[in-house]
């Protein structure tokens, strides 16, 4: 429907310029083309935009959305427990704390509804260790790959979304221990190498440690060259321990370089 406005519309406006080279009376004619610009910019501003939510298809006529309104609007969810991450290209941008921030909407957007509250009790066996992990990556867009015979190393290509860094393509790796998400990954171990070796952490973040030998099993398996950044995940025994969080702290880490 929309396009059949805007098709109309530019026909108006096509007939408005005509009549202008013909007309004696200029100002009707300009008149008429401002009217029919007019009708171009309506068609336009009510064109919708097709994006998903969570898998479903949604849409809207606004140029502009904030996570808070993707959550309540079309995922049905309240912000105050959740957060809106958008994938792109096999990776993802976190929302986490910019729910008021404006989104600008464009066609084929695909977007996730984060939980940060308590999950429900439940009476079965709590799932731990590399396959939560690893799903948890899948689920938001990665293709994580083991390194051959050690299934708990996972590589992942990442492009970072924050930062001085921003736009470029790595590769991270993850040693992921079997409890997880009791425990958290190591690392995250980094192609290639982004800062000089510093393995004293008397630097900080995010030039304190730096370390390469704790990357040897990455570099021979994978190639290239690889660091590992000693960067502990904060508050994980409050946080939701999920995959989903995991990664939140590898894109602060990004964001803060």
């Amino acid at each position: 429907m929309e396009s059949k406005e805007l098709e109309a519309a530019e026909a108006h406006l096509t007939r408005a310029e005509a009549d202008l080279t013909v007309t004696h009376d200029e100002k009707a004619a300009e008149h008429e083309i401002e009217a029919a610009i007019h009708d171009i910019h309506e068609a336009e501003r009510h064109h919708a935009i097709h994006f998903e939510v969570d898998g479903e298809p949604c849409e809207t006529t606004k140029h502009e959305l904030t996570s808070n309104q993707i959550i309540i609007d079309f995922g049905k969810k309240n912000p105050v427990d959740h957060y809106l991450v958008q994938i792109v290209a096999g990776h993802t941008f976190s929302y986490q704390g910019k729910g008021d921030e404006p989104i600008k909407m464009h066609d084929c957007m695909n977007f996730q509804i984060v939980s940060t509250g308590p999950k429900p009790v439940s009476h079965e066996p709590i799932a731990t260790g590399v396959r939560v992990f690893v799903d948890g990556l899948r689920g938001l867009g990665f293709d994580p790959k083991p390194l051959a015979n050690r299934p708990d190393h996972i590589v992942i290509d990442y492009l970072v979304q924050a930062g001085r860094f921003l736009g470029q393509s790595v590769r991270l790796g993850f040693i992921v221990p079997p409890d997880f998400p009791m425990t958290t990954p190591t690392g995250p171990h980094v192609s290639p190498r982004i800062h000089p070796l510093h393995p004293a952490a008397d630097l900080g973040h995010p030039r304190g440690g730096v370390h390469e030998s704790q990357a040897a099993l990455f570099m021979q398996a994978v190639g290239g060259d690889w660091q590992y950044w000693s960067r502990p995940c904060p508050d994980w025994a409050t946080s939701r321990k999920t995959t989903a969080a995991y990664m939140s702290h590898i894109y602060r880490l990004w964001e803060t370089q």
